[in-house]
């Protein structure tokens, strides 16, 4: 089984709680998995959107960093590993050109929709993506620009997973780095 690091900054490590809690915006989740990752500007149905409550539990877990962040230098750094064939919350953004959205654009199911082109989505949306599709988006990305944006490697872990992570101790560092290549 290979691996991939989970970086969080927070003096806590992968402390779970409500995702409205973390973010200045709640944030919006789309039921639906991306398994293409040069298909932008898709359309959903508004009954694949989730409005996590900050009460409900499902939804608890906490933000961190696939493999990678050059966005924070300093700060409480904590590691842990995931299954690499484990499927992750990244933002609905992609890659291709100024960072598309994979899905843009919502309809009713039972409203037929006259409105012509035009997106209409939530601007901080969140998709369900593979860590192999997330970690060749970031790699994609890299290709193109030197800069790395942390919404490229910023995904969000339920709860279950973070109780699933491998947690290397301070001794093992040598592990950290055996997990992650392997």
């Amino acid at each position: 089984m290979q691996f991939v690091k989970m970086i969080r900054f927070h003096h806590n490590g992968f402390i779970c709680g409500s995702p409205t809690k973390k973010m200045e915006k709640n944030p919006v989740f789309i039921n639906r998995v991306v398994h293409n990752l040069f298909h932008t500007g898709q359309t959903i149905y508004t009954t694949e959107l989730i409005f996590p409550k900050e009460a409900d539990r499902d939804w608890f877990g906490c933000f961190c960093y696939l493999e990678e962040n050059t966005m924070q230098t300093s700060g409480a750094r904590t590691i842990g590993f995931l299954p690499r064939e484990s499927t992750i919350w990244v933002r609905n953004i992609s890659h291709v050109g100024e960072g598309l959205p994979y899905y843009n654009r919502s309809l009713h199911p039972l409203v037929e929709d006259d409105s012509v082109g035009g997106e209409n989505m939530i601007t901080d949306t969140w998709v369900k993506m593979s860590v192999e599709d997330a970690l060749e988006r970031t790699r994609l990305w890299k290709e193109k620009s030197v800069d790395l944006p942390d919404w490229v490697t910023e995904c969000y872990l339920t709860e279950l997973q973070v109780k699933r992570l491998i947690y290397p101790s301070s001794n093992e560092k040598v592990m950290e780095f055996w997990l992650s290549k392997n």
